[in-house]
């Protein structure tokens, strides 16, 4: 893989994530606490709980495109209320940062390889440029979700 082609996946996946990252921005900021701590319904997940997981498993997809492990509790996410919407506007902006110089080591041997976190709860196995399609996909499907919930919301009266 030239060295050429790197450049230009890279900055495809920057730029796609960048995109998402601003669509969260717009969804969250002047939001309540009350409405993006608010959960439609049973077994749904309020907007806070979704970008909240969407931006832990980004940090964890695009680790696991360069080989790299890192902690995570998934699960705190899934429990997580927003005491704001500038926390979770922060929180994108950390993520982006960490994503964006992980970004910045890809090379053509981590696009390429395949890895297996030894820490992933589906087993998995898939090329470093897998793992970077996944994130987006995981992306965009929570980002759809969290835009429904905000709908929900302001069609209810919620906050």
């Amino acid at each position: 893989m030239s060295a050429d082609l790197v450049a230009a996946v890279r900055s495809a996946v920057e730029s796609t994530l960048r995109e998402q990252h601003d669509v969260l921005r717009e969804l969250v900021r002047g939001l309540t606490p009350i409405v993006l701590n608010w959960s439609p319904g049973p077994e749904m997940n309020s907007i806070a709980v979704l970008v909240g997981h969407l931006l832990d498993a980004e940090r964890y997809l695009v680790a696991a495109a360069l080989g790299e492990t890192i902690e995570r509790d998934r699960e705190r996410w899934f429990r997580y209320e927003a005491p704001s919407d500038t926390a979770l506007l922060d929180l994108i902006d950390q993520v982006e940062r960490e994503t964006l110089e992980r970004l910045a080591r890809l090379t053509a041997e981590t696009l390429v390889q395949e890895f297996s976190p030894p820490n992933d709860r589906l087993g998995r196995r898939f090329t470093g440029l897998r793992w970077l399609l996944h994130a987006i996909q995981h992306n965009r499907e929570h980002i759809g979700q969290a835009l429904s919930t905000r709908q929900l919301a302001e069609q209810r009266g919620i906050g």
